[in-house]
Formats: structure tokens, sequence, C-alpha cells
């Protein structure tokens, strides 16, 4: 084991004795599929150790301009990367796409529900947990599910100041969704969810993790990532159902190394999320590779 350490580090050009640790600040979406990737690479590199944070891409994308100490960012949308290397705070040709992420629509399984866009007119489902969309690529994703398919309507009378077009006329890709900050209901009208219930409300995570752990807690539905609902903690209490590619906001999804930690170990990270075992991991949990077309 020593030789092979020595070995290792010679390639490499890092210290044999010393631990080096790349930090990775992710998207929630990763918080089953990255954690094996990673211990598949440090099992091959055991000089190599691999820090994880998950969280809202939005928010990591902030701190991150204000001097947050990471080595690679994932981000559930390319936006944040890409605007990373427009500030100069990216290594230059370093953002790469590593996946597609996929939605659901997931239900407790004590409803006995069959799970879809219909189930969310039941009128037991009187909570409904999505990512908070203002920061949250998956929760931007899930309101414009729920527009695709009728369940909610811009409203007509919205008024975002600096905005060229009416609201109700924007792509998905126009919305100024940082500015939408007093919930989904002040700027879509929600009667088809709301018709024939005593209540409804929206209630919201920080991130994906955070909106599939109120689900499973609290309202026993939610519109979340795929690669959270095949992970057991949510599929065995619950159902959930695939949304089709193109009924809400494309979650293009893409990692970057940051500007000035292009370090030996931090290469080897960035090089091994491109490798076969890696890719089987992410396909494994449901995301769509780059270049690849849903079976």
């Amino acid at each position: 084991m020593r030789k092979s350490l020595v070995v290792l580090a010679a390639v490499l050009g890092i210290s044999a004795w010393a631990q080096e640790t790349v930090r990775v600040v992710a998207a929630a979406d990763l918080q089953y599929a990255l954690k094996e990737v990673v211990q598949a690479f440090e099992a091959k590199n055991p000089a190599i150790r691999v820090s994880l944070s998950f969280g809202s891409s939005g928010k990591f994308y902030t701190q991150l301009t204000q001097g947050l100490e990471a080595d690679i960012f994932f981000s559930a949308e390319k936006i944040y990367p890409q605007l990373l290397e427009e500030k100069g705070l990216a290594e230059p040709n370093t953002r790469k796409p590593y996946a597609i992420g996929r939605m659901v629509i997931w239900l407790d399984r004590r409803l006995g529900l069959q799970p879809g866009p219909e189930a969310l007119k039941d009128p037991r489902i009187t909570r409904l947990a999505i990512a908070n969309p203002v920061h949250a690529p998956y929760g931007r994703a899930a309101v414009t599910l729920l527009e695709h398919f009728g369940l909610l309507k811009r409203r007509p009378d919205v008024s975002i100041p600096g905005l060229k077009k009416p609201f109700a006329s924007l792509s998905w890709e126009e919305i100024p969704w940082e500015e939408l900050t007093r919930g989904v209901e002040a700027y879509w009208d929600a009667s088809p969810l709301r018709q024939g219930k005593p209540s409804f409300e929206f209630v919201y995570g920080e991130n994906i993790s955070h909106a599939a752990q109120l689900a499973l807690t609290a309202t026993k539905a939610g519109i979340l990532a795929l690669s959270l609902a095949v992970h057991e903690s949510l599929s065995k209490p619950g159902v959930y159902w695939l949304s089709p590619l193109g009924s809400h906001h494309t979650l293009e999804q893409d990692y970057v190394m940051l500007k000035g930690r292009k370090r030996p170990e931090v290469i080897a990270f960035y090089r091994f999320v491109e490798s076969p075992e890696a890719r089987a991991t992410f396909k494994r949990y449901g995301f769509l590779l780059p270049g690849e077309k849903p079976e």
C-alpha cells in the first residue's frame, strides 16, 4: 500500500504522506449519485480526499462570487457556471456538461393515488413541496411543469419593473426567477390546484433535497428530482411519475473548476467525472448523460 501511495503521489505531484483535499460544492440533486462517484474515486486515489457540500445552485453561485472557498462547482443548471466564467471566476475551458436532470411527481403511497399531474387535483393533496424557484433550478422546473400541464396559469396583471415584455408572454428562460420573491401564487393562478379543496399551499424547500424531506415528512406530495426519488428513502414510502423532457424548464447541468484551483488532485477528480464508472453512476440515478436520448 505504501508503495502504491508513493507511485500515485509521483504521478499527481503531491505528497505521499499528506492527504490532499478537493473541495466540491454541488447541487442537492447529486446528494446520492455524487457521493458514490466520490467513493469510487477515493478508492482508486487513497491520497486524495473529496469534501462535498450540497445545496441550492443559485445560493452556491452567490456565495462563490463572494469568496466561498471551493475547487469544483456542480450546478443543476448551466447558467451559473456560465456566469462564473463571464465574471472570470472559473478556470478557462473547464465548464462541461455532466448530465440533464429529470423531474418527477412524487406521492406518499399511503394516499393510494396514481402519480401524475391529474393526481395533484385530488382533494387530499392540500400541500405541495417544491424547491424555492427563486434560487433553485429544480424549483423553476417544478413551476414550469405545473404550467405546462395547466395546473398553474400566469396572472395577466403581474408587472415586474424592467421587463421589456409582459410577464405572461415570457419564455421559461426569460423569466426573472431571482425577482419572484413573493411566492408562486403572487405570479401564477393556482385555481386548478385549489378547486374542490378545503385549502392548498406550496411548501418551499431551500433546495431539492430539502423539498424531498418536506414531501416525505410533511406534505405527502412533491415535485422532485428523479435522482432523489429512485433512492430507497423515497422509493419505499412513495410512488412517482416521470415527467417527459420538454414538459418543464430544461435542467442542463454543468460543472466547472474555480479560478486558481487547477491543482493536480483537483484535475484528477475533475477528469474522473467523465470516466465510464462515474457516468454509469449518474445514469443509475436517473440522470440523462450528455448526448443521450431518453429511453
